[in-house]
């Protein structure tokens, strides 16, 4: 063989593992990419559960602020 086969034969070698290379990289990233799309989907189901929790404690404290106006106004009046 000459210097010339070897070479377009290790070129060839190369190419074949920088396709390779390049596709496993973009199956890493893709793989990353699902992953942290599954945990922003994560993130917003429990951003709206505590959304709904701090709701309910906003309207408790409301009831709560309210029955202290109440009590309040009936012990000004004694």
């Amino acid at each position: 063989m000459d210097y010339n086969s070897l070479a377009s034969i290790a070129s060839i070698a190369g190419v074949i593992l920088a396709y390779f290379s390049f596709m496993k990289d973009k199956l890493a990233n893709a793989e990353e990419l699902g992953k942290l799309k599954q945990k922003v989907t994560s993130l917003e189901e429990q951003a709206r559960a505590n959304e709904s929790r701090f709701q309910t404690i906003e309207s408790k404290l409301d009831l709560i602020q309210q029955s202290l106006t109440r009590l309040e106004t009936l012990l000004k009046k004694d």
